[in-house]
C-alpha cells in the first residue's frame, strides 16, 4: 500500500475511531457509513436508468430503516424476503411494500402466514392476493399451495423459479415448466405473477469455461426460452405484467438495456455495504460500508504460548510471534480485520468468541479502550449480531437503526451486543 493511501486509511479510522468513543460505543458494533452507503447506492441507480426495475434483497440488509433509506433513494417498493418471521416483520412495518419470496417455502410456513395475518387487526394494510408472490421450484409444491389456497379460499401469485445455470433447483425450458403454467392458467385459487432465475455463478466461472461473458450468455439464453414457453402457454399479452427477476450482488452491473427484452428485474443489495465476499471485479466502484467496531480490552507486549516462555521468545524472534498484540471485546465473527491495516488473529490462543486475540503491527497505535475494525464476509447474518446499526456520516454517529426482529410467537430475537441506542429506549 502506498504511504499516501496507508495515511488516509489510518486517517479515515481515526476518525471513525472518534465518532465511536464521542457516541459511547463500549460493545461490540455494527457500524455502517452513510456516505459510501450512498456513493454505492449511485453506482446501483446508473445500471437500473439503464430501463429496470429494482427489487431490494431484504436478508442482506435486515433493517427496516435502512430499507426504507434504500427504498427512498431507489424509488422502489418491491422487497425479496427469505424468512417467514421477516416476512411477518416486513408486513406489519412496510404494509406497502411488494414482496417477492426469495426461496421455495414449505407449504406449511405459507399456512402460518395466512393464520397468522388473518388474526391481525382490521387496520392491517397488507393485502397478500396483490402484494406477495410465492416462489415455486416444483409442481409437487405447486399443488400443495393450490390445494392450501382452495382450503383457506385466498388467491396466491406464483413466481415460478427456473434454473438458469446455477442448478440449485427450479424449472427447466422444458414440458415440465409448460406443465406448471397451465396448471396455474386452469385453477382458480392461482395466478402467474413471474418468473425468478438466479445467477450467482456467473462471476465465479473460468476463463477456460468460457469465463462470465459466456456464462450470462448462456443464462439470459436460458431465460428467453423459458421466456418464451411462458408466451407459447398462456399468450403474448401477459409478458408485459409479469415480473421477470434476475441478478444478484455480484453480477448486477452486467446487465445492460440489450437485456430488457428478456429481464425487466434485478435484485441486490449486498453490493451497497459490500462484504469481503463481494470483493469481485464487478463491484470495483463499490466500498466497503459496513464494519464492525470491536472495543480493545487490553493490549499485550510480547505474548507467549501458556508455559512456553523459552520457545516463545525463539518463535518471536524467527517472526512466528508477534511483538505485540491485543485482546478484542468479543470476536470469532464471520469478518476479517481491516484496520489496523496488517492486524490478524493470533493463532497461539485459537477462536475465541469472548475476548479474541489479534496480532498488531508494532507501529499500531492502537490502546486500550480503542477500536479494531472488521468487515463483515456477509451482511444477511452479521449484520443481526450486534443490535442496533450505528449509522457514521460526516464524522459523527448520527443514529441508530434497528435491526430485524422476531414476531412475538417466533419469541424474541436476542443479541448479546448492546448500544448507546438500547439505553436511550430503555
Amino acid at each position: 500500500m502506498l504511504i499516501a493511501e496507508r495515511s488516509m486509511t489510518d486517517l479515515y479510522y481515526q476518525n471513525l475511531t472518534n465518532a465511536l468513543h464521542q457516541a459511547g460505543v463500549c460493545t461490540p458494533t455494527l457500524v455502517i457509513d452513510k456516505e459510501r452507503l450512498d456513493r454505492n447506492i449511485d453506482e446501483l441507480i446508473n445500471v437500473l436508468n439503464r430501463g429496470f426495475d429494482y427489487r431490494i434483497v431484504a436478508k442482506s440488509l435486515p433493517s427496516i430503516p435502512l430499507l426504507q433509506y434504500i427504498m427512498r433513494r431507489t424509488g422502489t417498493h418491491r422487497l425479496m424476503c427469505f424468512h417467514l418471521p421477516f416476512l411477518m416483520h416486513i408486513v406489519e412495518n412496510m404494509p406497502a411494500a411488494d414482496v417477492l419470496m426469495g426461496k421455495p417455502m414449505p407449504v406449511a410456513a405459507a399456512e402460518r402466514f395466512y393464520d397468522w395475518h388473518a388474526a391481525q387487526t382490521s387496520s392491517m394494510c397488507f393485502a397478500p392476493e396483490l402484494q406477495l408472490q410465492w416462489l415455486i421450484d416444483n409442481n409437487q409444491r405447486l399443488q400443495q399451495y393450490e390445494a392450501l389456497a382452495a382450503r383457506l379460499n385466498v388467491r396466491l401469485r406464483i413466481n415460478l423459479e427456473i434454473d438458469i445455470g446455477l442448478h440449485r433447483g427450479g424449472y427447466q425450458p422444458d414440458d415440465v415448466l409448460a406443465d406448471a403454467l397451465q396448471q396455474i392458467q386452469s385453477s382458480q385459487w392461482l395466478t402467474l405473477s413471474g418468473l425468478m432465475g438466479y445467477e450467482a455463478h456467473i462471476t465465479r466461472i473460468p476463463a477456460f469455461l468460457g469465463g462470465p461473458g459466456k456464462a450470462l450468455h448462456k443464462a439470459q439464453q436460458t431465460y428467453h426460452q423459458c421466456v418464451d414457453i411462458v408466451r407459447a402457454t398462456l399468450g403474448e399479452d401477459i409478458i408485459d405484467g409479469l415480473c421477470l427477476n434476475t441478478g444478484g450482488s455480484t453480477t448486477y452491473p452486467l446487465y445492460e438495456r440489450e437485456h430488457l427484452g428478456v429481464v425487466n428485474e434485478l435484485a441486490t443489495a449486498s453490493a451497497l455495504v459490500k462484504p469481503t465476499d463481494f470483493d469481485v471485479f464487478t463491484l470495483e466502484e463499490h466500498l466497503p460500508a459496513a464494519f464492525i467496531a470491536a472495543p480493545v480490552l487490553k493490549t499485550v507486549n510480547h505474548p507467549e504460548i501458556p508455559m512456553a516462555s523459552g520457545l516463545s521468545a525463539l518463535l518471536r524472534l524467527c517472526g512466528r510471534l508477534p511483538s505485540r498484540a491485543a485482546f478484542i471485546y468479543g470476536g470469532n465473527w464471520l469478518a476479517s480485520p481491516c484496520w489496523p491495516v496488517e492486524s490478524r488473529r493470533a493463532a497461539i490462543l485459537g477462536h475465541s468468541s469472548n475476548q479474541e486475540l489479534y496480532e498488531l503491527p508494532a507501529s499500531s497505535p492502537v490502546q486500550q479502550d480503542d477500536y479494531l475494525f472488521f468487515r463483515p464476509s456477509q451482511s444477511e447474518a452479521v449484520l443481526l449480531q450486534f443490535g442496533a446499526i450505528a449509522v457514521y456520516d460526516q464524522d459523527e454517529i448520527h443514529e441508530w437503526w434497528p435491526v430485524f426482529e422476531y414476531p412475538q410467537e417466533f419469541g424474541s430475537f436476542t443479541s448479546t451486543a448492546f448500544s448507546p441506542a438500547d439505553a436511550a429506549n430503555a
